[in-house]
């Protein structure tokens, strides 16, 4: 297995809120993928543009990283709480990961 190698991207997201609302990121011209840190509480996403629901996508848990690996799933990421305890995401954004 080789190592990944990724050039970051001058942009990120602190503290993302997600509570009960579907989010999006907003995503800087230059990055092509990223790395989401879940904190706090469980979350449901879909990288494919559809709106995920408390019983609809796939379950992230506090700690776990949400890898995106390319500039479509940046845009089309969307994510909303699977509880109702609201969580926090920090996204890292990258021009490339490779290896």
């Amino acid at each position: 297995m080789g190592v990944r190698s990724r050039s970051e991207v001058n942009g990120r997201q602190s503290a993302l809120a997600i509570a009960g609302s579907v989010i999006s990121l907003t995503v800087p011209d230059a990055a092509n993928c990223a790395e989401i840190y879940v904190e706090t509480a469980a979350i449901r996403f879909t990288r494919e543009g559809t709106d995920p629901t408390t019983t609809l996508g796939f379950v992230a848990y506090p700690g776990d990283i949400i890898l995106l690996n390319s500039r479509a799933e940046c845009d089309q990421f969307e994510a909303i709480r699977d509880t109702s305890v609201s969580a926090a995401l920090e996204v890292e954004y990258f021009s490339d990961i490779s290896g």
